[in-house]
């Protein structure tokens, strides 16, 4: 039988986020695992998340795969159904609270929309996420159609969703350093939306914890570096 690994993506991503690194991974693994793509349900926060995570998987215990915001959720999981987990790999996500300006920025999000609908990921958004220095214009236009392709299907009631019911977020960090699963966290070294601070003294406070630093700036790593990461994620789980 094989094992099962659940996939949790980012903000406003679809399926298409792994199709980079899926088949890499299925060249190092073989037939010994499945990879379960979860997504995201509307109008739940955190807490509501985990308790609904703990009862869709049928498994004892899961192992994960969590991509940005899908990283907090893996690392929220781990954190309060710990007896759930048995290994989680979290990719360009710091689990602690945001920033309260950020905070209040995607309050003020929700409110323009509401006023005026949304009108999907602009070119230039979707840009920021990506590192731009390491990519052709066209190969960079490439990596901007799939960031908005995902917007765009899941459409507005799923980024509404997922800006008013994400924004809080505990900081896991006494949670996690007395935690006795496995996890490894795979982020870039200038990656503005992660902590990097935050994740050095989790380090520090938890042998458990794994620490991957890539180079550059990029967000969308699944994206950008699937070959990178699928070796260190088939080092990981084999």
């Amino acid at each position: 039988m094989k094992q099962k690994i659940y996939l949790i993506p980012g903000t406003m991503c679809n399926e298409q986020l792994w199709s980079a690194l899926l088949p890499l991974l299925m060249k190092t693994v073989g037939d010994s695992f499945e990879f379960i793509h979860v997504k995201i349900p509307k109008d739940m926060c955190f807490s509501e998340l985990s308790v609904f995570l703990n009862d869709f998987f049928k498994e004892k215990k899961v192992t994960l795969i969590g991509f940005s915001l899908g990283g907090y959720i893996t690392a929220h999981f781990a954190a309060h159904f710990p007896e759930r987990v048995e290994k989680s790999f979290i990719i360009a996500n710091s689990p602690c609270a945001l920033y309260p300006a950020e905070e209040k920025q995607r309050q003020e999000i929700v409110e323009f929309v509401n006023q005026y609908g949304y009108k999907g990921m602009s070119k230039t958004r979707a840009a920021q996420l990506f590192d731009s220095s390491i990519w052709s214009k066209n190969q960079l236009e490439q990596l901007i159609s799939i960031m908005i392709s995902m917007d765009a299907e899941l459409g507005e009631a799923d980024f509404k969703s997922q800006m008013r019911c994400t924004s809080k977020r505990e900081d896991l960090f006494e949670l996690l350093t007395n935690s006795q699963i496995p996890l490894c966290f795979y982020y870039s070294e200038h990656d503005s939306l992660v902590n990097t601070v935050w994740l050095d003294k989790l380090q520090q406070a938890n042998s458990n914890c794994m620490m991957i630093c890539s180079s550059g700036s990029s967000h969308m790593l699944p994206l950008e570096k699937p070959s990178e990461l699928a070796e260190y994620v088939h080092r990981w789980f084999s």
